[in-house]
C-alpha cells in the first residue's frame, strides 16, 4: 500500500474570511463536523440555483441588494411574474 492511499485525496474549499466571522464561527459552529454538515447543503442549494437560473443569483448576492436567505423568494416571485 502507498502512501497515497493512506491518506485519500479529500476535495477542500479554502476561502479568506474576516477575523469576526471566524471567531462568530468558531463559538456557533463548534461542535466537530457541524460546519461541514451546515454548510454543504447551502452551497448545494447555492449551485442549484445558479444551475436553474444563471449568473443572475450570483450578479444579485454580490450587488447585495438581496440576502442569500431571500433569493429564493425572489426567484420564485421573478418565476411567478415570467410565466404570468
Amino acid at each position: 500500500m502507498s502512501k497515497l492511499d493512506e491518506f485519500p485525496y479529500i476535495p477542500r474549499f479554502s476561502f479568506e474570511i474576516s477575523e469576526e466571522l471566524k471567531a462568530r464561527a468558531n463559538k456557533l459552529l463548534s461542535t466537530h463536523g457541524i460546519r461541514k454538515a451546515i454548510l454543504t447543503p447551502i452551497l448545494e442549494d447555492l449551485l442549484d440555483m445558479i444551475e436553474e437560473h444563471g449568473q443572475i443569483v450570483v450578479g444579485v448576492i454580490l450587488d447585495e441588494s438581496v440576502k442569500p436567505r431571500e433569493v429564493i423568494k425572489c426567484m420564485a416571485k421573478a418565476e411567478r411574474k415570467a410565466t404570468q
